[in-house]
This record gives C-alpha cells, sequence and structure tokens, in this order.
C-alpha cells in the first residue's frame, strides 16, 4: 500500500507535491494538539461522571431494597390476618354461599391494603388456596382466569418465600411482565401448605424506580439478570440476550466506577451495581459525546484554526497549480471524450510550447481516425448493396424459371386461354415485383404481389392446393424486403405440398405484436426434421434450393433490418410447416437501387 501511494505521489506536479506537503503538516500538527486536549478533558469527566453515577446507584439500589422489602412486610400481614387464615383452612365447596361469603370478605381486605399504599408501590395481589380458589385485589379481577394459571406455575415449586421473573415465566394469555414475590401459607397444625400469596410488580412500577438512571435523554439503561437476559431497556420492557457483550463481562468483573466501551460505534461510559435479592445487575450507558459536549468549544476552535490554516494553504498551491496545468487538463478531458466515442474534439492551441505541440499532434490524430471511420463506414454500405443484388439475382430467375415452367405445362396441355390468363397474371406479378426498382415496399404491395403468384399456381394445381390470407389491416403500411413472402409459397409448393396424395392447403398470416410485425407462411405438407431446419437456416450452398432461398431471406431481413430481426421455421414430419417472418413495426425506408 506504502509502495502504491509513493507511487502516486511521484506523478504528482511539483506544486501539487508542495501544497500536499503543507496540508499534511499542518493536518498532523491539529490532530496532535487536539488528541491531547481531548484526552485529558474526558478523562477527568468521566472519572466525575462515574463517581456520580456510583451514588446514584446506591440510591436506586437502596430504593429497590425498600420495595422488596415491602413486598415480605406485606405477605407476613396477609398471612397472620385472621380473615385470611380462615379461608386458608376453611374445606370450601364449589359455589356456596359460606364460599362466596369468605371470598368477599377477604377480597374486602385487599382492598384495604390498596387503600393504605397508595400510589405505585405494587402492582397487585392474589391469593390463592390449595383447593383452586382464588382472590385479588379490584385492579385484577377482571382478568381472575389469567391470574388463576399463576396457581399451575407455583404449586409444587415454591415451599418457602421466594421472587419470581415474571420475564422468563410464561403464563397464557398474560401479556405484562415484571416481579413477583410469593409467599407460601403453611397450616402450622398439620405443616401442609395450604396456599400462596403472590404481590406483583409489573414493569410499569419497576420502571418508575429506575427511570433516574438515565443521563438525561440522551442517556440509556438497562437491567438484567446475572446470565445476561435483559429485563429492562430505557423504559421499555426487552428480551434478549447480552451475555456475549465486553461490557457485560466487565460488570460482572467490574472494580472501578465506571469504564468505557464501544457499542453499535458508539463509546459510551458503562456504571453498573447489583440488585442481591434479585440477582439483578442495573447498568448505566451514558454516550461519550453527551459526557463532554460542555468541553467541546474548545476543540471545535482548534479544529476551526487548523481548518482555516489548511485552506489557505490549499488555494494558494492549487492557484499556482492550476496556471502551470491548465492546458494539459484541457487535453486530457479532451483525450478522455474522445476516448468515449467523440470523434469530432479538438484541442485549442494556444502555446507553441510543448504541451501545444501534443495539442496540435493530438488534433492531426483524431482528424485521421475521423477519416478512416468515414471510409470503412462507405465500404461496408457499399458492400451490403453488393451483397443484396447478388441475393435477389440468385432469387429473381429461380422463380421466373418456375412460372414459365408452368405456362409451357398449360399450352402443351392445350389450355390457352388459361394459358393467356396466366402469362397475364405473370405479367401483373412482375409489375408489382419490379416496384419501380425499389428494394423495400409496403406490405400491402408484398401481399397483392404473393396473390397474383398464388392465383398461377391455382390456375396450374386447381384442386390439389388451396389458399387462403389472412392480414390484419393495421399492418399494410408497414414495410418489408420485397419478394419475401413469395419464395417461402413456392417452397410450400414444391418441397412440402407436391408430393401429397392428398389436398394441400396454404394459410398466409400477417399481424402485429410487441413492436413487430409476423408475417408467416402455413402448409400441411410433408414438414421436416429439426436437424434439416438447423441446415436450412446456416447454409449458403446455392445448389441446395430449398435451403439456399430460405437462407437468401433470411441475410437480407438481416442486412435490411438487423440481426434481431428474421425468419424462424416450426415443422412437424407428415403434418406441415410454418415459416415465421419477423420485421420491424415502425421501420423507416430507405431505398438502396
Amino acid at each position: 500500500m506504502f509502495i502504491k501511494l509513493k507511487n502516486i505521489y511521484k506523478n504528482f506536479s511539483i506544486a501539487k507535491k508542495f501544497s500536499l506537503l503543507s496540508m499534511l503538516l499542518i493536518f498532523i500538527l491539529l490532530i496532535s494538539f487536539t488528541i491531547i486536549i481531548r484526552f485529558f478533558f474526558e478523562k477527568s469527566v468521566l472519572e466525575i461522571a462515574g463517581d456520580g453515577y456510583a451514588q446514584k446507584f446506591d440510591t436506586v439500589s437502596s430504593n429497590c431494597t425498600d420495595i422488596l422489602s415491602d413486598a415480605a412486610r406485606l405477605t407476613k400481614v396477609l398471612c397472620t390476618d385472621e380473615v385470611v387464615e380462615s379461608w386458608f383452612l376453611y374445606d370450601k365447596e364449589r359455589n356456596t354461599a359460606q364460599d362466596l361469603k369468605m371470598k368477599l370478605q377477604v377480597e374486602k381486605r385487599l382492598d384495604y391494603i390498596d387503600a393504605l399504599y397508595t400510589g405505585n408501590q405494587y402492582s397487585s395481589i392474589s391469593i390463592f388456596s390449595v383447593d383452586g380458589a382464588m382472590a385479588n385485589t379490584n385492579n385484577i379481577r377482571s382478568q381472575a382466569s389469567i391470574y388463576q394459571r399463576f396457581y399451575d406455575e407455583i404449586n409444587g415449586q415454591t415451599d418457602k418465600p421466594k421472587w419470581i421473573d415474571l420475564y422468563e415465566m410464561k403464563v397464557e394469555e398474560y401479556q405484562n411482565a415484571g416481579i413477583a414475590y410469593v409467599r407460601p401459607y403453611r397450616d402450622y397444625t398439620t405443616g401442609k401448605i395450604r396456599g400462596f400469596i403472590m404481590v406483583e410488580y409489573r414493569s410499569d412500577v419497576l420502571i418508575n424506580n429506575f427511570a433516574q438512571l438515565r443521563y438525561g435523554t440522551a442517556g440509556d439503561y438497562m437491567v438484567a439478570d446475572l446470565d445476561g437476559n435483559v429485563k429492562i431497556y430505557s423504559d421499555e420492557n426487552k428480551n434478549y440476550r447480552i451475555n456475549k457483550e465486553p461490557f457485560f463481562q466487565w460488570v460482572l468483573e467490574r472494580e472501578q466506577t465506571g469504564q468505557t466501551f464501544v457499542i453499535n460505534r458508539q463509546r459510551f461510559l458503562i456504571t453498573a451495581a447489583e440488585i442481591p435479592a434479585l440477582n439483578w445487575v442495573m447498568i448505566g450507558m451514558t454516550p461519550v459525546d453527551v459526557l463532554t459536549e460542555k468541553g467541546q468549544d474548545i476543540i471545535y476552535i482548534v479544529y476551526m484554526i487548523g481548518f482555516c490554516a489548511i485552506v489557505v494553504s490549499a488555494f494558494a498551491s492549487f492557484y499556482m497549480a492550476h496556471n502551470l496545468t491548465k492546458p494539459l487538463s484541457v487535453l486530457a478531458n479532451t483525450m478522455v471524450r474522445f476516448g468515449k466515442g467523440e470523434l469530432k474534439v479538438s484541442v485549442p492551441v494556444t502555446s507553441e510550447d510543448e504541451i501545444g505541440m501534443l495539442s496540435g499532434e493530438f488534433n492531426k490524430m483524431t482528424e485521421e481516425i475521423q477519416n478512416l471511420v468515414s471510409q470503412v463506414y462507405t465500404e461496408q454500405k457499399s458492400k451490403r448493396k453488393i451483397e443484396f443484388v447478388a441475393l435477389q439475382a440468385q432469387i429473381n430467375p429461380h422463380f421466373l424459371y418456375n412460372t414459365l415452367n408452368s405456362v409451357s405445362s398449360l399450352i402443351k396441355m392445350n389450355q390457352p386461354e388459361e394459358a393467356f390468363t396466366m402469362i397475364y397474371t405473370i405479367g401483373q406479378f412482375y409489375r408489382t415485383a419490379l416496384s419501380d426498382g425499389k428494394t423495400i415496399i409496403r406490405i400491402s404491395e408484398e401481399i397483392e404481389n404473393v396473390n397474383s403468384y398464388m392465383r398461377i399456381q391455382s390456375m396450374r394445381y386447381r384442386e390439389k392446393i388451396k389458399f387462403k390470407t389472412q392480414i390484419d389491416p393495421d399492418i399494410l403500411n408497414g414495410y418489408v424486403v420485397k419478394l419475401t413472402l413469395q419464395p417461402l409459397v413456392e417452397n410450400s409448393i414444391y418441397h412440402g405440398i407436391k408430393e401429397l396424395n392428398r389436398a394441400g392447403f396454404i394459410e398466409i398470416r400477417g399481424w402485429a405484436e410487441d413492436e413487430s410485425i409476423y408475417l408467416s407462411v402455413t402448409d400441411n405438407g410433408i414438414g421436416m426434421e429439426r436437424r434439416k431446419i438447423d441446415t436450412i437456416l446456416n447454409t449458403n450452398d446455392e445448389h441446395q434450393q430449398t435451403s439456399f432461398g430460405l437462407y437468401s431471406i433470411k441475410q437480407r431481413l438481416h442486412l435490411y433490418f438487423g440481426d434481431a430481426y428474421g425468419l424462424n421455421i416450426e415443422s412437424t414430419p407428415q403434418k406441415g410447416t410454418t415459416v415465421t417472418v419477423k420485421i420491424p413495426c415502425n421501420y423507416k425506408r430507405e431505398e438502396i437501387r
């Protein structure tokens, strides 16, 4: 990489080298000075912020301890309450009046406790008996069927007071999250568990306590267990793992109040503290740039001074370089345009120095190349004219021979009137075929031409061959190469239908589709194999009449319309053949005589 940059630098002009070195020196001094200032400032800010967070975490941890202690005291009070104890020990018979009376008394006790504990000190209280009965505080009685399912989760798994993680526990239809303190009630006479008391703390209650961990609106915090399962992230319930994150490993092993980490390409100050009763950790995440933003003014001033120095140096050096290298830049840009195909370009010669000599030689070169391109284009166009004339000369005598042979046959058969009609039709055919010397004619003229040919063949073969024409009127004003359809019909007769023992049928169709015009000739002749079709479309052997005729048509279509157009052959042995011609829909005629 260094060698590559060194080679690039060697190719610079002296002015550019001087300006580059000036800017590089100023840039290095600016960066060094800024890094030193930023380092000591940031270090001081982070130490102060870390100590401040330690105090804040102590306050939040103390509040959490008070809330958790309240849960223990509250369940103890309920376990010793006479009404609640009576409800636990009473052998209930479902849906009796006594059952309902005792449940109402318990719920009245719960409502009384709700009145004593104002504010968001807990979310709800549920009391479960082992026989399936349940009583709840007023705010969740409408959801009794959901809270009834908690009994199935805690029964048999809790024989002493404990905290339950509702973030991890999956209870059907329970849409909340949080924690719950569960205390079992034992019958002191038998020692058996007769029920449970559950105090629920939803996320909103917990978030009210943890929200003060945030640093303004930019900081974030999260609460997670020691396995790295996140419970709360910045006042929202989250459920994902951070056990593999480097900052979480530091949280578990921390020996100082704060440490910086890069998270999602941003530096954060990470501080943490534990909640021992829940085996959770509180993690504060504050962007370093937010903590240091008050000291950014000094750094910005240094940046601006350095930037101004770089700009002044750059303008001075580039001004000198521009005056020296402007003619070369014009020459280089002109050469790029020439390389992209703009052949008619030239460079103004403004001096007689080395650059002026180079510009003059470049202008001579472009002029010579333009002459060569024009010459090649003219030669190619002439070549295409010659090729077409040769192809047409090979097609026309072939057709004339076949038609005169048909007239001769009629005369021999002593049918002079039909011979005269055929000769007249031949005259019409050639009058249309000549088309005043045009090689590209309208489709309507080509259809008239092939209709004349089919009338001639109808007089010769009579009932042996039936002809049908179906042309979309919208395409009649389109253009096609003259004598395209007639050779196709002729091939259908002589190489497809003539050897049949049944009546032959030829249909000519024309239609427009997808910006193209299609003309097809279909017969019910003897057909051909795929291998023979490939040979026909790719041979130019004039001794193979069928192959050469179709090949010639294909070549003429390519010459005038391009390689995207031509003809296609589909055939099934003993069933027939369809030859389809594809030509452009909006062709503008350019006559080649």
